[in-house]
């Protein structure tokens, strides 16, 4: 049975103050402007320089888009990030903010997936689609098979990171959700380090449900990659419940309830 939701993590609706108000406003248009100039700048490119653009436009939506909603952030172990090639980038996934936290981190040539819900969500699809980035229908297997194959193929053939949540969605709790095993499947497939990104403390800032953010801290904590050469498919299985089981570790440790 599922714990009942965190009540630090997931705090009781409230309605928002006038300054949360207009520092959200002022960060959903930060992020409308982008969703269309960075298409369009690939636009302009013929889609040549997808990669490219993403590192480049990745950043600025990040940190301009945190600063306007009043998210301060201490990162950890960037240096980390910096030091791999091609990997395989897994973070928790406890808020909408996640996004703007994992795009601040500019990470080389990014490459997400994204559920196909939101190929239906304007301007976001101009973005995603303009960027070079990818869909998964989860709800169809040879879909998202084909999805993870195409991501495969793009990690062997130039430098990336590929940036996933393992737990597949964004926890409704504050609870770390149960790792799903595509990212380490994909870790077989290519050989690539799996990079662990622990995010702490975003659900209180914008937890599920809510269209602003409170005011206040996280933290970004890069830990050492994790080498996945001489994996199996059998292996794969126990390789996600060990994760999982440090993820837990790691949050405990900032007073988080994995």
């Amino acid at each position: 049975m599922e714990p009942p939701p965190d009540p630090r993590l997931v705090p009781p609706w409230r309605r928002p103050t006038a300054i949360e108000v207009v520092r959200a406003v002022a960060a959903w248009g930060w992020s409308g402007l982008i969703f269309v100039l960075a298409p369009l700048s690939s636009l302009l490119t013929l889609g040549l320089a997808s990669s490219r653009l993403a590192t480049f436009w990745a950043p600025i939506w990040g940190r301009v888009g945190l600063w306007l909603l009043g998210v301060q952030v201490e990162y950890r172990g960037v240096e980390r990030l910096r030091s791999v090639g091609s990997c395989i980038l897994v973070a928790n996934h406890q808020s909408a903010v996640d996004l703007l936290l994992g795009a601040a981190l500019a990470p080389r040539a990014p490459l997400a997936l994204a559920k196909a819900e939101l190929r239906w969500f304007f301007p976001f699809n101009l973005l995603w689609v303009g960027l070079g980035q990818r869909w998964v229908d989860r709800r169809n297997p040879e879909a998202a098979r084909r999805s993870v194959e195409g991501v495969v193929a793009a990690l062997r053939a130039t430098p990336r990171t590929v940036i996933l949540a393992p737990e597949g969605t964004r926890s409704r709790t504050g609870h770390l959700g149960a790792f799903r095993t595509g990212a380490f499947h994909m870790a077989v497939a290519t050989g690539v380090p799996i990079l662990p990104v622990c995010i702490h403390f975003a659900g209180l800032r914008m937890p599920p449900g809510r269209w602003w953010a409170s005011v206040g801290r996280c933290v970004v904590e890069v830990h050492p990659a994790i080498s996945t050469e001489g994996w199996t498919t059998e292996q794969v299985r126990g390789q996600a419940l060990v994760l999982e089981e440090q993820y837990r570790r790691w949050l405990a440790a900032e007073g988080e309830d994995g």
